[in-house]
């Protein structure tokens, strides 16, 4: 009987043992199963945050003309497809292009964005009117010189202070305009303005070349060439006299050769 006691006292312990050991071993996997997944958290809060990049500083654009005050400003890209080698500007009261924008052996390249500046002249400021006479408002016009061959096209009545920002375009043999308007926000292209003008200079070229072939015409009509008739020189005849010498008689009568009485015998009649 106490041997039997002792066996199962042995038995209690030894169950008592493993399950104590075994719950030991269970509370240590999930601990570590709790530090497995804990892990990968940590990870990522450890991974260090990009920091922001900073914004670029924007570059001035190049000028056309120099920056004054009271210049008109407008901001122009060269939306034509071909680089520029020349921009000019003149105003209605002069008769050529004298002011130039682009400096010698500056290139207004494709694509490029700039910035025009142009301070009209006093000349060219419009002046009030004074009685029932109208404002005359000065136009400008601007030449634009391709450096690829050199031709060139007019932007006619640059809309200054109606355009702050525009596209500068060429085709069909005049340059245009697409901007949008400042007074009234709409988007407004001039190449069909541009061809009109164009299309009315053609004429008026056509019409004064016709006008000074007519008047031509009708002065070579009205000319009468004279003509020049060399006068007749005749030389007058000259007849010399003819001279008879008087004969006389030798023959001693005493008449004369003309029949006259002037001797009788020989002698002299008184």
């Amino acid at each position: 009987m106490k041997n039997k006691k002792i066996l199962t006292v042995i038995g209690i312990c030894t169950l008592g043992a493993a399950l104590t050991f075994g719950g030991c071993g269970k509370e240590k996997q999930k601990a570590s199963e709790v530090v497995q997944k804990e892990e990968p958290a940590a990870t990522e809060a450890a991974t260090p945050t990009p920091a922001p990049t900073a914004t670029p500083t924007p570059v001035p654009l190049k000028t056309l003309g120099t920056k004054a005050e009271g210049a008109y400003e407008v901001q122009l890209k060269n939306a034509t497809t071909r680089p520029i080698s020349g921009v000019a500007i003149k105003s209605s009261e002069e008769a050529d292009f004298t002011t130039q924008l682009l400096g010698e052996g500056d290139t207004f390249a494709v694509d490029e964005e700039r910035m025009l500046y142009y301070l009209p002249a006093a000349a060219a400021t419009p002046t009030p009117a004074s009685g029932d006479e109208k404002l005359i408002t000065t136009a400008y016009d601007i030449r634009i010189t391709f450096g690829d061959d050199g031709s060139t096209v007019t932007l006619h009545s640059f809309p200054f202070g109606d355009i702050a920002k525009g596209d500068l375009l060429a085709a069909e043999g005049v340059g245009y305009l697409n901007y949008e308007s400042v007074s009234t926000k709409s988007v407004i292209d001039t190449k069909a303005a541009e061809l009109a003008i164009v299309a009315q200079q053609v004429a008026d070229a056509k019409a004064a070349e016709e006008a000074a072939a007519a008047a031509a015409a009708e002065a070579e009509q009205s000319y009468e060439e004279k003509v020049y008739e060399e006068p007749v020189f005749e030389e007058p005849t000259y007849e010399e006299p003819s001279y008879e010498e008087p004969s006389y008689d030798d023959s001693g009568s005493g008449e004369s050769i003309g029949g006259g009485d002037g001797c009788l015998d020989g002698g002299l009649v008184w």
